[in-house]
């Protein structure tokens, strides 16, 4: 039984988060009331103590922890002690972590989703002229602004220091909750992921982590996603869980940000979301829709390609494996697919902000108007009918 100990708290810890989340699933009504307010307000707290420094505290921890694995499994070996007990040992304070996360944050997965907080109308599905629509736009969009930014002499972006643009994000988010107050919170300094070498081949540009207050963005990627997944790790720290929204929440930041190389990302990774749904329902209309981009469009899209095809190695399928089955776990149950589904919200922020709707009102019922009320009948007089006579 002693051997058992840390095995039983692990098992305790993760019936108590299943639990949480069970009831989360049940009770949806007062999580959306009050659960993101307490989520802001802890991680606001935490973020005041972890701030200051200058690297990220959870990533210490977890190194720490993982060498005490190591270290406890060779004691463990080498003076022949039970591996139940090495192992009770590693679960136990896994499981506690878990529970906190989820009890802390996690549970913003079951919250309302996130356009209707901003009451914005989404249809379950768009026709693909309606993707077509809005991917044209959001590429016109960005070639507008490409003309704004600033390159080097290879032709990428040259962006702000980091502080400068944690600076950009954070009055982004301040200009955007003026008109949806969902966007109300903590604004979180973004960190400077470490291990970046190694998160980058696995696919890591970004990590949010509730526990600490902490998120940070992977400096080792394309200069064009660097401003979009700082709005998209903080989106993370606003209580906005899911994927698909914190995409399209970092699409809205960089939106309204007044700095033109936010505003370029945004608008770009927006029209890349809307292009690579249409490759994969209509391969006509991709076509179309790429047919007039600039070359400035295409050139950059090819290098943001390269990198991604450089990052498909077996340490991102074990990740993306991870991370799908994270996400399944609280209720996405597309799992990494679910990223994609930002293009919903794409397009129906482009219908609802700029497309003009033509159709006329509904006429109202007027109590105090006599036409309203009794209903005029129109006679048409008919003319008798002539007859003659062949005598």
């Amino acid at each position: 039984m002693k051997n058992l100990r840390g095995i039983i708290v692990a098992a305790v810890f993760l019936a108590l988060t299943v639990i949480l989340k069970i009831a989360a699933e049940h009770f949806g009504l007062l999580v959306g009331m009050a659960y993101p307010f307490a989520s802001k307000t802890f991680i606001e707290l935490m973020a005041a103590k972890t701030g200051v420094l200058d690297f990220c505290l959870w990533q210490v921890i977890l190194a720490l922890y993982l060498l005490a694995c190591l270290v406890g499994l060779a004691l463990a070996v080498l003076f022949r002690k039970n591996l139940l007990r090495w192992l009770g040992w590693v679960l136990a304070p896994a499981s506690v972590a878990v529970f906190l996360f989820t009890a802390i944050w996690g549970i913003n997965y079951y919250n309302k989703p996130l356009e209707d907080s901003m009451k914005m109308p989404v249809k379950e599905t768009y026709s693909v002229e309606e993707l077509k629509e809005a991917a044209i736009f959001y590429r016109q969009q960005a070639e507008t602004i490409s003309a704004e930014v600033t390159r080097d002499e290879n032709g990428d972006l040259r962006l702000p220091t980091l502080e400068e643009m944690n600076d950009i994000a954070n009055q982004a988010y301040n200009n955007l909750v003026w008109k949806y107050s969902v966007f109300a919170g903590p604004r979180i300094t973004v960190k400077e992921l470490g291990w970046k070498d190694r998160l980058h081949n696995m696919g890591v540009d970004g990590v949010a982590m509730a526990l600490t207050g902490e998120a940070a963005v992977n400096l080792n990627q394309h200069p064009l996603r660097i401003p979009f997944n700082i709005c998209h790790e903080m989106a993370h720290l606003l209580a906005i869980a899911r994927e698909d929204e914190a995409n399209f929440a970092a699409y809205l930041a960089c939106d309204f940000s007044k700095d033109p190389t936010f505003r370029y990302s945004g608008n770009l990774e927006a029209f890349l979301f809307c292009a690579d749904r249409l490759y994969e329902i209509d391969r006509a209309a991709w076509s179309e829709v790429w047919r007039d981009a600039s070359d400035t469009t295409r050139r950059d899209v090819e290098r943001l390609n390269q990198v991604r095809e450089g990052q498909n190695g077996t340490a991102q399928q074990a990740v993306d494996a991870v991370n799908d089955a994270y996400l399944q776990s609280n209720g996405q149950e597309e799992g990494v697919k679910t990223y994609s589904h930002v293009t919903d919200l794409l397009v129906a922020w482009y219908q609802d902000q700029y497309v003009v709707d033509t159709t006329p009102p509904p006429t109202e019922f007027n109590p105090l108007n006599y036409d309203d009320v009794f209903e005029t009948k129109t006679t048409e007089a008919t003319e008798p009918t002539e007859t003659t006579q062949e005598g």
